[in-house]
């Protein structure tokens, strides 16, 4: 029995050869240019599930670093309307008190407070990436009424209250006979009601009181904003109100000391209060701070390990691709050589 490979067999043989070869060498060049495995499931087998979750671990970090960057904006956002807060009241608290038993200074005072009011109002209303930092979880709607736009129901209530206990409106020339009685007697029963409980969230609040929370680490959820519904806004806006809307420039002076003693007290109470808001942000910022450089850490050692994981030793991949060019060259040439040789030739 005989038998015999033809060229052309050898010819086939030679070409699937190339094409696995060229295959194998396309590989080889990615491995050589990224660095990592090409196929990184097929090199690693069964330690393709530790390397997921490495990965996995990584992103999760990687995520919370990349918000905690953007809610360390708003953060700061919110410490700079702060401190234009306690800039302001403390301004106007200044001016109430070098206007004790001084003629001819309502007027100023009274301009005064209400651009304290406006800006209050304003820095209350601030947004930050489309959300108002001040709105608790609502953070959609506007927080607070603007008290001098039209129809406002913060300044219709307040108006509606002066004018139902004294019996005039706080333009009205009657407003020289109230008495410091009268004035200290509205404050109390008429006028702080209006900045406090289901009056404030009816007139001026639309914010929520609960606040948005953000977890920071994976061991760590923060509170990351600050409710328009806090105490010392409320004090504020209260004290500002008191000095621009109740007539100030038409009182007595006795009338006109008792409003500024009351308001003397609310900017102390709204400035303190505001100190100890920025104290509580000025705390999350600082665990935000700790936090992200935590998790770099600790990115860094997970990267560490997937690349100890996926990366392709360079020499070993290097003269695989060697190896590779030299046996399809060698191919090429054996191809050549076959496709030339003739039967006839050797009779």
């Amino acid at each position: 029995m005989s038998s015999f490979i033809s060229a052309y067999s050898i010819s086939t043989a030679l070409r699937q050869s190339v094409l696995t070869a060229q295959s194998n060498l396309a590989q080889a060049q990615q491995e050589v240019s990224t660095g990592t495995y090409a196929d990184v499931g097929l090199a690693l087998g069964a330690q393709t599930s530790q390397d997921i979750s490495l990965r996995s671990q990584e992103s999760l970090l990687q995520t919370l670093t990349t918000t905690n960057n953007l809610t360390a904006t708003s953060l700061s956002t919110t410490q700079g309307v702060l401190s234009s807060f306690q800039t302001t009241a403390q301004n106007l608290l200044q001016s109430v008190i070098g206007s004790a038993n001084q003629d001819g200074v309502s007027t100023s005072l009274q301009q005064q407070a209400q651009s304290a009011l406006q800006s209050l109002i304003s820095g209350l209303n601030t947004t930050e990436g489309g959300n108002y930092l001040f709105s608790g979880t609502n953070t959609s709607v506007a927080p607070i009424t603007d008290y001098y736009s039209t129809g406002a129901a913060n300044k219709s209530a307040v108006d509606s209250a002066f004018s139902s206990y004294f019996g005039f409106s706080q333009t009205s020339s009657s407003v020289a006979d109230i008495t410091a009685s009268q004035m200290q007697g509205f404050l109390d029963t008429e006028f702080a009601p209006l900045f406090q409980g289901t009056n404030w969230t009816s007139n001026w609040s639309s914010a929520s009181d609960t606040t948005t929370s953000s977890e920071i680490s994976p061991s760590l959820t923060v509170s990351t904003s600050v409710s328009a519904n806090q105490s010392a806004f409320q004090d504020l806006a209260q004290g500002y109100t008191m000095l621009a809307d109740l007539g100030t420039q038409n009182l007595s002076s006795s009338a006109l000391q008792t409003l500024e003693t009351n308001a003397e007290n609310l900017l102390n109470a709204g400035i303190a209060g505001v100190t100890g808001i920025q104290t509580s942000v000025g705390s999350v910022q600082t665990d935000i701070t700790s936090a992200n450089n935590q998790m770099s850490v600790e990115m860094s050692v997970l990267s560490t390990q997937v690349g100890n994981l996926e990366n392709v030793n360079p020499y070993e991949a290097s003269t695989e691709v060697t190896n590779l060019q030299t046996q399809i060259e060698t191919a090429y040439s054996l191809t050549s050589q076959l496709s030339q040789l003739s039967l006839v030739k050797y009779l």
